[in-house]
């Protein structure tokens, strides 16, 4: 295909650059929600199932996806940088480079994919050890992350490709790639816990291989549409030859947003090591109630990704304005949700968490942790979108600093002082939590407002 078809083709697309704001938004918002609020599913259908094998099956997995994501991150930070490349390129209606950034893009991943698998594998037993895997939650967290760790690619590469399909605007597309994935893992994670015929009872190993194989089945599709040229961007055999000088800019622009996922999600591991001193059954209710949180908040991330696009789009097409206005748009929308959001789970904390484990002491520690976090998502809802702004902008430093202040210089600390010196227990944790919360997004309200990041060169 010739460039000048390429460029035919790209502008037979929905235009995101012109016309009606709200419109571009809603456009891209519904499926993008759809695309991460469809991992709800997963998410609660996962708790639910291993809930049913057990206290310490909970606490052991519950520990491992810990483990699991903190690895992720370190990937997944590539799909912002590609993200951003393509989105710059789309707007300019240069849909050959748009392709080329997206074949290295993969490439990384694999790459990468490949580093943690081994790394994750090292590492796996002391870090469960160190978070409070006792002798019956070990054995359970180890069988577990063997699986997930060896099959961690599809994971990475499942959300890196989707981040792509998104900076072109394919966000059906992306879509449908996450229901795929979503209905596998639904179909054969309760076959592979509790067996079925001829199908041994896995118990928590099921767990990981539903996931590996769903999110597989995932990868295969997207791969399929970006080489077979069923989207408005796609892959070419002819640019699977390394481009380092690309990777190099892709891992400069993704470089400081691998940065703060990975600070997010390792500071999850040291809350999670805070909470593990109160025994199973603290670890067990922060497991059911830190679930129904990221619950709540994941269609947050897909409005964000909405900005993302937006901006990334038009600051290609020389509007700088029009980007800014999509950002603090998809914001309002976003607290708007969550003000309803955090109202359900602090009226219906109770049940809520007994839905996935009765155990009264599990129930205790669960309610009392959604009680007093939900609120403080209206802010993440507000520091969530406004960071996938800058994201889009190939502006991430601004990002990771305001996570590392935010989730080292707050959370923990005051997790901690709260929790021990001031002796109130896990009471401390969730109000540490609510703290850092607040403060993350009042941090990116005034952060993005200054407006440094519509001058970001990408």
């Amino acid at each position: 295909m010739d460039n000048k078809h390429q460029e035919d083709t790209t502008t037979q697309q929905r235009d995101l650059t012109e016309g009606s704001l709200h419109r571009d938004i809603w456009y891209l918002a519904p499926p993008m929600m759809l695309e991460t609020g469809i991992t709800n599913i997963i998410q609660i259908l996962d708790t639910y199932w291993v809930g049913q094998l057990g206290s310490a099956a909970l606490a052991a997995v519950t520990i491992s996806i810990t483990i699991r994501w903190v690895l992720n991150s370190l990937a997944n930070g590539l799909g912002i940088g590609g993200l951003a490349i393509v989105a710059r390129r789309i707007g300019e209606r240069d849909r050959a480079a748009a392709d080329h950034a997206a074949t290295q893009t993969l490439l990384l991943g694999i790459m990468i994919s490949a580093l943690l698998t081994v790394s994750g594998l090292a590492v796996a037993r002391p870090l469960l050890i160190l978070l409070g895997a006792d002798a019956e939650v070990l054995p359970l967290g180890i069988a577990y992350l063997r699986v997930a760790l060896a099959g961690t690619f599809t994971l990475i590469l499942v959300f890196m490709l989707n981040a792509i399909l998104r900076g072109a605007g394919e966000a059906r597309k992306a879509m449908a790639v996450l229901f795929l994935s979503t209905v596998s893992i639904v179909v054969i994670e309760p076959i592979l816990i509790f067996g079925l015929g001829p199908i041994p009872a896995l118990g928590v190993v099921g767990s990981a291989w539903a996931n590996v194989l769903g999110y597989g089945a995932g990868v295969i599709l997207q791969l399929a549409i970006l080489f077979g040229g069923r989207a408005r961007i796609g892959m070419s055999l002819n640019y699977l030859r390394p481009d380092f000088p690309l990777m190099g800019r892709i891992i400069s622009i993704a470089l400081p947003s691998t940065i703060q996922m990975t600070l997010r999600s390792s500071s999850r591991l040291v809350i999670l090591g805070l909470v593990g001193i109160y025994g199973t059954y603290a670890t067990a209710g922060y497991g059911v109630a830190n679930r129904l949180l990221l619950v709540a908040l994941i269609p947050i991330f897909g409005l964000g990704n909405a900005a993302a696009t937006l901006v990334g789009q038009n600051l290609g097409a020389g509007k700088p304005d029009r980007a800014g206005r999509s950002a603090w748009w998809v914001s309002a929308y976003a607290a708007i949700y969550m003000i309803v959001a955090a109202t359900i789970l602090f009226t219906l904390a109770d049940p809520l968490i007994s839905l996935f484990d009765s155990t009264p002491q599990v129930v205790k520690f669960g309610t009392e942790c959604l009680r007093v976090v939900s609120f403080s998502l209206i802010a993440s809802a507000l520091g969530v979108s406004l960071a996938r702004g800058f994201d889009g902008a190939g502006n991430t430093v601004p990002a990771m600093a305001i996570n590392l202040f935010t989730l080292w210089g707050m959370e923990i600390p005051f997790a901690y002082l709260l929790s021990r010196w001031l002796a109130l227990g896990t009471l401390g944790v969730w109000w540490g939590r609510t703290i850092a919360n607040v403060a993350n997004g009042l941090f990116f309200l005034i952060w993005f407002r200054r407006g440094r990041w519509k001058l970001r060169k990408v």
